[in-house]
């Protein structure tokens, strides 16, 4: 076919982009989620419509459910059993443990089986896959931002002094996601394979909250077992946000090396998931 009067021949010549479907290194990857990086927003917002436009009450729903969580456990471990060792008013102590295990527990439940509830999603377009990991990361931060204004309203209310270490909670906070999204990578890369994953992390993350001290101090552990908990390395980053809020004491030392393996976990599993995701239409 020539080409029309005033065309230039180089306009015809133009290469087409090409999509290659082999295993990209990691810089590759990285530049690829870069240029995709408007869909992370694009999926968060999808997201936020599925979870609350349908629903009477809309975006109050991130109010509600740390409030009805705090409700609970105010009622149970403050008003019938009394804990010991809890120094601070014990809405302000429970809510700064949920403002963390909220968000922890979100991104394993949710983002950790992203990929396998976006099959139709993953097959019919292209785009690096992590991307739907991070769109979840996104609404999970969207609803400990909430949980945060609910803290500092709760300290006005109540009269409670703000420190000036407060100003530190977003590297704890940072910290946590780290963790969530170590295990959240993992857990898509694994559960393409072995789909019972899928059905037992949620009950795995149920038990790991009475591991974990959401809702009861941790002076209460004994020393000897003081490694132990912090073999969780939620429960420094929970200790943590308690003396950035309240001024209780710092986390033990033997949180570093939980979250040190955490940051390694973080990035073998980055690539494991680049590895594995050329192969995910042979699984889904």
């Amino acid at each position: 076919m020539l080409p029309k009067m005033g065309m230039k021949i180089s306009d015809q010549t133009k290469p087409a982009s090409v999509v290659n479907a082999g295993k990209d290194s990691v810089i590759q990857y990285l530049t690829a989620v870069w240029k995709y990086r408007n869909l992370i927003y694009v999926f968060a917002y999808q997201e936020f419509k599925l979870q609350y436009a349908q629903t009477r009450l809309y975006f109050l729903w991130m109010i509600l459910r740390p409030l009805m969580v705090l409700g609970l456990f105010t009622f149970i471990f403050d008003r019938l059993i009394h804990l010991p060792g809890v120094n601070y008013p014990y809405p302000l102590f429970a809510l700064s443990g949920i403002l963390i295990w909220n968000s922890f527990s979100f991104m394993v439940n949710n983002a950790g089986n992203v990929i396998l509830a976006n099959q139709q999603l993953v097959r019919k377009m292209y785009f690096p896959r992590i991307i739907l990991v991070f769109s979840k990361m996104i609404v999970g931060l969207a609803e400990t931002v909430v949980t945060i204004l609910l803290i500092l309203l709760l300290a006005i209310l109540i009269k409670f002094p703000l420190r000036f270490e407060i100003l530190l909670l977003p590297l704890f906070i940072f910290a946590n996601l780290i963790v969530g999204l170590a295990i959240a990578i993992w857990l898509n890369a694994l559960t393409i394979r072995f789909r019972d994953l899928h059905q037992i992390t949620p009950t795995l993350v149920g038990f790991l909250v009475w591991l974990t001290p959401v809702f009861y101090p941790t002076s209460l552990i004994p020393a000897n077992y003081s490694f132990f908990i912090y073999l969780n390395p939620i429960a420094g980053v929970i200790q943590g946000c308690r003396w950035a809020i309240l001024g209780d004491s710092l986390p033990s030392l033997f949180f570093l090396p939980s979250f040190a393996f955490f940051i390694v976990l973080l990035f073998f599993g980055l690539l494991f998931f680049i590895s594995a995701e050329s192969d995910l239409a042979d699984y889904i």
